[in-house]
C-alpha cells in the first residue's frame, strides 16, 4: 500500500546523492545541484512529506512517529537554507553535504523500519484507506507511478 511513497523515494535518493557529490565540486556545480533539488523539493518532496505524516503517523509507535516528524522538520529547515543559496556565488558545501546525508538516511530509515512498522500495525480499514490514498498519489504525482509494468 505504500508503494507510491517508496517509488518517490528514488528521486529523493537521487537528490541526496547529487547534493552530497556536488558539495565537492566548484560553485557552478553546487548551484546547479541546488536548482535541481529545489525543483524536486517543490514538485514532489513537500507533498510527499505531508502524505507520509498523514498516512503513517496514525500507524506508528509514539517513538517512530516522533522520529518521522522530527526528521521531516529538520529536513525542511535544511532544505530551506540550502535552496536560499541556490543563486549564491558560493553555496555552502557543508550544508549541501549535511542535507544530502540527512535526506538519504531518513529515506533509508523509512524504507527499512517505518514503512514495515506501519504495514504491520494496519487494520483492514487502514489498508483500505491507504489503498485509496495511494491511488490518489499515483494519479497526482508522476514520480509515484510504476516505471515499468511486467
Amino acid at each position: 500500500m505504500l508503494q507510491p511513497l517508496s517509488r518517490e523515494h528514488m528521486s529523493g535518493l537521487v537528490q541526496a546523492r547529487s547534493l552530497a557529490a556536488a558539495a565537492n565540486e566548484p560553485p557552478i556545480e553546487r548551484r546547479a545541484a541546488l536548482a535541481r533539488f529545489a525543483s524536486v523539493w517543490d514538485e514532489e518532496i513537500v507533498e510527499h512529506f505531508l502524505d507520509e505524516e498523514r498516512m503513517l503517523a496514525p500507524l506508528l509507535s509514539t517513538e517512530s512517529m516522533s522520529r518521522l516528524l522530527a526528521e521531516h522538520r529538520q529536513l525542511r529547515l535544511l532544505a530551506e537554507r540550502a535552496i536560499a543559496q541556490a543563486m549564491s556565488a558560493d553555496p555552502d558545501a557543508d550544508l549541501m553535504r549535511v542535507l544530502g546525508v540527512a535526506l538519504h538516511d531518513h529515506i533509508r530509515w523509512e524504507e527499512r523500519e517505518a514503512f514495515n512498522e506501519a504495514e504491520r500495525a494496519a487494520t483492514d480499514g487502514d489498508l483500505q484507506r491507504l489503498a485509496a490514498d495511494a491511488a490518489a498519489i499515483e494519479r497526482d504525482r508522476p514520480g509515484s507511478r510504476p516505471r515499468l509494468r511486467l
